[in-house]
């Protein structure tokens, strides 16, 4: 469980994540994160999250930020939110990295997810993109933070009920 304070780093995805609000701190209305991410990598696949919106407040570099399919480039200082359900990603443009604040209203169970991602690739176990190596891993994961984050595509319908089936599969096979 995160606290205040608390930084983790993912070395696959170059990101570094201090924990500047916790849920926990919040009485989970508010994760607050200062992240820092190194140019380079593609940033993450483009995800929704369902039940709560982002709002970036990029404080050095420039943020390329893809949502509902059109590209802003938000540079520093400059802030946008990304509301609710809405489908986006997002990626350090130039050859600076980028620090941006992040606030995620409600978060639910998102500080849980990042952590579990973080602790994958910290032992070796994502891929090169930091995604989970093994399918049975991603479901199991998948199963539990659905609601927080889920890709673009297949429909979240398609998404949920694979998770559901293949989640015991991977908790009984170790994940």
């Amino acid at each position: 469980m995160a606290r205040a304070g608390d930084t983790i780093e993912n070395r696959v995805t170059g990101e570094t994540t201090t924990f500047v609000v916790t849920a926990a701190d919040s009485d989970g209305a508010l994760l607050r994160l200062d992240v820092v991410m190194a140019p380079g990598p593609a940033g993450p696949p483009v995800h929704v999250h369902r039940r709560f919106s982002e709002r970036h407040e990029v404080r050095e570099g420039r943020l390329g930020i893809t949502m509902a399919g059109a590209e802003r480039v938000v540079e520093a200082p400059g802030s946008i939110e990304i509301p609710r359900g809405t489908p986006h990603t997002f990626r350090v443009v130039g050859d600076r990295p980028v620090r941006t604040v992040v606030d995620y209203r409600p978060p639910g169970r998102y500080e849980d997810f990042i952590e579990v991602l973080y602790a994958l690739a910290r032992e070796g176990k994502t891929d090169d993109k930091g995604a989970p190596k093994s399918i049975l891993q991603t479901a199991v994961i998948a199963r539990s933070h659905l609601e927080e984050l889920a890709l673009a595509r297949p429909p979240y319908g398609v998404q949920k009920a694979l998770f559901t089936l293949l989640a015991p599969l991977g908790r009984l096979v170790g994940y």
